[in-house]
């Protein structure tokens, strides 16, 4: 390979890395993904991170998990192993919210299914122990990061111990990663073991016999505690909420028994980034492309979305009870500079894929760039909005008005038509606070349709959701629609929705349906809600509490889900016999009468 390095991949086959001259990587970096060199993947990220700082990394991208021959290709890494099964969670990945088998793998080349196992954490874990002994092996990404203490798989309909644990794994790095995974690289390449590494922000470990246990830590209940008492699952999750500190990152340490295994010790979380490393992150090397190795089997389809994307920043504070935001990026907002996200730009429209759109420029929640938290104690909310703005928080948009327009400048600068869009999606609730903000972004950042996640319209569950009244989304959409006409163009919002969340009733889901109708909007896509790892609603599913101890209605049969999924996507043909029958037994003729008046009715 003759170009220079900065246009290389990462060595991701034994010939990549020969040709580099290395004899032995530093670090062999296992993924359930495909390995596609772009900043939306975290393997690319951390690989990238840790070559910037003088480490040999190589990828081990989808090995062949049935032996360990796979795990054999590049020799023993020297430091140690870094095992991720992925960009999301493995089961979200394999599984739908009712437990069926996915269809395609789009994290995967072609969308092939079967190139991971279902558990890629334990078993690549386990492979990598059998392929060389003695080396230290180190979980992270999003699951293992969800999966750091006790949790439910909806899958098995159970409760698990900490993947750290089942792993049989040396550490646990959670969160985002940069910092605590350099840290450690650079103590074992400084002589520490790995059970010397007890206070790296960030991390999560086994308590062997021996190590220590900061004295600070908050015990949580332990999984057979929780097994015979559900109750506490909500605790445990309040407990762990609530030990957590996003201003100060001090203390925070938390303990949890595993019974016939170590207890584990989950650390504080890392700092949040600040801007100048941000800037040296995205400004790594990447390709944004997918190994050359997969262009014969069609490239890898969770590509094509985003390749043309830009990051400007990372965390969220919104707080939705259902989200894993809070727990993996953090609540505190890390912006990069308007000149590193520019030079990003000017870069991306010089590669040979880009065809004139910079698909979505933004991050969780697009408008909370550049915006901060103005209070330096540590905060108990977990979200910042709801159920009201936090009065600490900074929501001024002039920071992210001066990049907008900046955009703006560069894309239509010497006759040049590069589109730039908004695909992210937005708070509306928080878009209110600037009428500036809406009307640039709906005049030049909109391709005729932008996302909006009011989530349901009845107050109740609303409220479990942590999400704001409807009253607002409709406030925005006469913002939205002001804003379009006066542009000159008819655009539309797209509403996301989730049925069967925790608190959610067949009557509540009801209205909601009534709602759509009189809205006239029929939904393409509803998201069934699935309890995923360390969110309140999971524990509010696991534990048929809200946070405040009240019982909820929890739906969770297939029969229940369905009918909740139905009534939302009442105009979908397969659902109306049984939305006919449904409403039939609760006597709504008046809404049965509305549905056989739709133009979508089959009769």
């Amino acid at each position: 390979m003759s170009k220079s390095l900065n246009n290389l991949f990462l060595p991701a086959t034994a010939e990549d890395m020969h040709a580099r001259g290395w004899s032995q990587p530093d670090v062999i970096l296992v993924t359930g993904d495909a390995y596609v060199d772009h900043p939306s993947f975290g393997i690319a990220l951390i690989g990238r991170w840790l070559e910037k700082h003088g480490f040999k990394v190589a990828i081990l991208a989808q090995p062949d998990w049935r032996s360990a021959d796979s795990f054999r290709i590049f020799g023993p890494p020297r430091l140690f192993w870094g095992i991720t099964s992925g960009s999301i969670d493995s089961r979200l990945n394999n599984y739908t919210s009712l437990g069926h088998k996915r269809r395609e793998d789009v994290y995967s080349p072609g969308g092939r299914l079967g190139l991971r196992p279902d558990k890629p954490l334990l078993v690549y874990a386990a492979r990598a122990r059998e392929a060389f002994k003695n080396i230290p092996v180190i979980l992270g990404g999003l699951e293992a990061s969800l999966k750091r203490l006790v949790h439910f798989d909806y899958i098995e309909n159970q409760l698990k111990r900490s993947v750290l644990i089942d792993a049989k794994a040396d550490m646990l790095v959670h969160g985002m990663g940069e910092l605590a995974t350099l840290e450690i690289a650079k103590r074992l390449a400084s002589g520490q073991s790995i059970r010397e590494l007890t206070n790296i922000p960030g991390t999560a470990y086994p308590a062997f016999k021996g190590v220590p246990i900061p004295a600070d830590a908050v015990e949580l209940p332990s999984l057979d505690q929780q097994i015979q008492n559900p109750e506490l699952v909500m605790d445990a999750h309040l407990k762990y909420q609530s030990s957590l500190s996003p201003q100060l990152h001090v203390g925070g340490s938390v303990i949890q028994k595993h019974d016939g295994a170590p207890s584990i010790v989950v650390m504080p979380p890392a700092a949040p980034l600040d801007e100048k490393t941000m800037d040296e992150i995205y400004a790594m090397p990447f390709t944004k492309r997918s190994h050359p190795m997969y262009d014969k089997l069609g490239g890898v389809p969770a590509l094509e979305p985003i390749q043309c994307s830009i990051t400007t920043h990372r965390g969220c504070f919104g707080g939705c009870s259902f989200c894993s935001l809070y727990f993996h990026q953090g609540k505190q907002i890390s912006s990069r500079s308007i000149d590193s996200i520019l030079d990003e730009a000017k870069k991306l429209t010089t590669e040979k894929f880009f065809r004139g759109t910079i698909s979505d420029i933004g991050g969780p929640t697009a408008n909370m760039y550049g915006m901060t938290c103005t209070s330096d104690k540590s905060c108990s909310r977990n979200s910042c909005l709801f159920p009201t703005p936090c009065k600490f928080l900074n929501a001024d948009y002039s920071r992210l008005l001066k990049l907008m327009n900046e955009i703006l400048k560069f894309a239509t600068a010497d006759k040049k038509k590069i589109n730039v869009y908004v695909a992210s999606g937005i708070r509306h609730d928080l878009a209110l606070l600037s009428d500036d903000y809406i009307n640039l972004l709906v005049r030049y950042f909109v391709g005729g349709h932008l996302k909006v996640a009011p989530e349901h319209s009845c107050p109740e569950v609303l409220k479990l959701m942590g999400k704001p009244p409807i009253e607002l989304l409709e406030k925005f959409e006469e913002k939205f629609k002001a804003a379009s006409r006066k542009a000159g163009k008819e655009q539309y919002l797209v509403p996301y929705f989730i049925s069967s969340h925790p608190g959610c009733t067949t009557d509540d889901a009801t209205n909601l349906m009534e709602y759509l109708i009189n809205k006239n909007w029929r939904l393409e896509q509803v998201q069934d809600f699935t309890p995923v790892p360390l969110t309140l609603s999971t524990a509010m599913y696991v534990s048929q509490r809200d946070a405040k101890g009240k019982n909820i209605f929890v739906p969770k049969g297939h029969s229940d889900k369905k009918l909740q999924l139905a009534l939302l996507q009442y105009s979908r043909p397969e659902f109306q016999k049984m939305l006919m029958n449904f409403l039939s037994s609760k006597g709504r003729k008046d809404l049965i009468a509305k549905l056989k008046s739709r133009p979508h009715f089959r009769n």
